[in-house]
């Protein structure tokens, strides 16, 4: 597996990713499988351990990472946030044993020097929107007497 080849990955699953306005992505559980090399059933079979007493070593990571269980539950129909694709690829990389894949390496270490957020906002296309001007105060306006004399400043 070499860089080009995960680059044709990530252009047949671009269309299962999302980047929202404040910019944080989501994949699509296929397209997080795909990078990772590893059968989507099997992922989802994973992170559906997140509602029972014995969780699966992955989702113990996600849980340490800071992922609530039932946020976990839910993402076969949200989507799987890029920080969290980021911790599957590189327990897939790394820590899944025999289920360990060069791909889940070579993706990761891609990642690793971008981050995955920036890699989603980049293939989507998406930019930091332009702060809106603020409307700078009304100047203030001298108040006359009827003898043309200043009376204040308001």
């Amino acid at each position: 597996m070499s860089q080009i080849e995960i680059a044709q990955i990530i252009e047949q699953i671009k269309q299962e990713i999302t980047v929202d306005v404040n910019g944080q992505g989501k994949a699509s559980i296929r397209a997080t499988a795909r990078l990772a090399d590893i059968n989507d059933a099997g992922l989802l079979r994973s992170l559906k351990t997140a509602a029972d007493i014995s969780h699966s070593k992955l989702v113990e990571k996600l849980i340490r990472k800071g992922f609530e269980g039932a946020d976990i539950l839910r993402w076969s129909q949200s989507g799987i946030p890029d920080v969290a694709v980021a911790a599957i690829l590189h327990y897939y990389g790394y820590e899944a044993g025999k289920r360990c894949s060069q791909q889940a390496r070579l993706a990761c270490e891609a990642f690793e020097s971008i981050g995955v957020r920036a890699w989603m906002q980049d293939i989507m296309g998406w930019t930091k929107p332009a702060p809106q001007p603020q409307q700078p105060p009304a100047p203030a306006l001298p108040q006359w007497n009827s003898d043309c004399k200043l009376l204040s400043w308001q």
